[in-house]
């Protein structure tokens, strides 16, 4: 009989054990952190939308800003005003289907004109009324 152990067939198995209980573990704990996570407020989750469709709002308040110096800033003004109206229209939509609907048009009479080389008048006047529907159906008076 042998007293002699070879040392490191233990310890690689002692290593695999230590590493599969850290992996199970930090996956429990990720597990039950997900689990009890707060799910946002109703309010919140309407605050959020607000918030996007106000920066969508001064987005197109810039468009007629911009068509006074050059028709082609306006035009990529435009554009991040229809891609930021975009992003929050299936949250507006869930809030105001029908004003949702409004500020659509609205945007794109607005893109219409700027297409057209309408005056500043007019595109500042669709602008605004742009502006004012994204407000109203974000609830932002």
């Amino acid at each position: 009989m042998s007293l002699y152990r070879q040392a490191g067939r233990r310890s690689g198995w002692l290593a695999a054990a230590v590493v599969v209980a850290l992996l199970v573990g930090f996956g429990i704990g990720f597990a039950v952190a997900r689990a009890t996570a707060e799910e946002p407020t109703v309010e919140e989750a309407v605050a959020r939308v607000q918030e996007e469709a106000g920066a969508t709002a001064d987005a197109l308040e810039l468009v007629a800003i911009h068509y006074e110096t050059t028709e082609a800033a306006a035009g990529q003004q435009l554009q991040r005003a229809e891609e930021s109206f975009d992003e929050v229209r299936p949250e507006l939509q869930l809030l105001s289907p029908e004003e949702t609907a409004d500020a659509g048009r609205a945007i794109e009479r607005l893109a219409t004109l700027v297409d057209r080389s309408a005056s500043a008048e007019q595109v500042e006047r669709a602008a605004e009324e742009a502006r004012a529907a994204v407000r109203r159906a974000a609830g932002l008076r």
